[in-house]
């Protein structure tokens, strides 16, 4: 559209008393005004095409925005649902807390604190350097005011899956002409008593040189110890290597169960 212009200019611009054609006087003059018209009828198409091309190029641009931008979803409201019997119940605290297949494995140990603390010790520090402080329990202590000692202590042995109980020289002996575990109240035995009643593995580890008591020596719930298969755990030069075995014999008990 501009060049159309530009030409009208040009030719407005020529005097009007030099013709075109005097200045070429080898050309018909009878050419001339169809020419003119054909060269502004040429510039006038070009002008169109590029109009229509940009305009045609503009609108793709559009199209491919729009199709470009992903469409909004509308979330449709929730309807409510009205609960009836035949749903599932949400489950308690206790019964989801009862079976937690991503739990650690548990270790607990048992002793007696005026028996075997230094033995325990080490065997303590090996444990949690092979399994982990978080699964190996030892020292039930801060037993809540008005709590039954006895509940606690079994529900922490509950959420073990191994029992080792220490048992070394001074174990079941006590004042005279009495045992320790013939104490109702004796930690040592409310530990032991909760592990056997729940089926939980009990494993004696002999120390100091003792050995595993007779049934004469256990009162009668604790009967059943006797014939749990124990290990000892001598001191060094072989401690390590029994307690390379002891670990061995934990892992397998884990594995086979599921558990490790």
């Amino acid at each position: 559209m501009n060049l159309i212009l530009l030409l009208s200019l040009i030719l407005l611009q020529q005097p009007a008393s030099t013709p075109i054609v005097d200045a070429y006087p080898d050309v018909d003059s009878t050419i001339v005004p169809p020419l003119i018209f054909l060269g502004f009828i040429l510039i006038a198409t070009i002008v169109a095409g590029i109009l229509i091309w940009r305009t045609l190029r503009n609108r793709g641009k559009s199209i491919q925005g729009i199709v470009a931008t992903p469409p909004v979803r509308l979330q449709e409201p929730q309807t409510p649902q009205r609960h009836t019997g035949s749903q599932s119940e949400p489950r308690s605290t206790s019964q989801v807390q009862a079976k937690d297949p991503n739990k650690a494995p548990g270790i607990f140990i048992s002793y007696r604190r005026d028996d075997t603390s230094d033995v325990t010790g080490r065997i303590y520090d090996r444990l949690i350097q092979h399994f982990g402080k978080e699964s190996v329990f030892k020292d039930v202590d801060s037993i809540p005011l008005g709590i039954d000692f006895r509940k606690h202590l079994g529900d922490s042995v509950g959420r073990c899956d191994v029992l080792l109980t220490i048992i070394g020289r001074q174990w079941s002996a006590g004042e005279v002409g009495k045992r320790r575990l013939d104490d109702v109240r004796d930690f040592v035995r409310i530990e032991l008593e909760a592990a056997l009643r729940r089926g939980i593995p009990v494993v004696p580890v002999l120390v100091q040189g003792a050995s595993l008591p007779s049934g004469d020596e256990l009162p009668e719930t604790l009967q059943s110890l006797v014939y749990r298969n124990g290990m000892p755990v001598r001191p060094d030069p072989d401690f390590h290597q029994d307690m390379d075995k002891l670990i061995r014999g934990i892992e397998g008990y884990l594995k086979s169960s599921g558990k490790g």
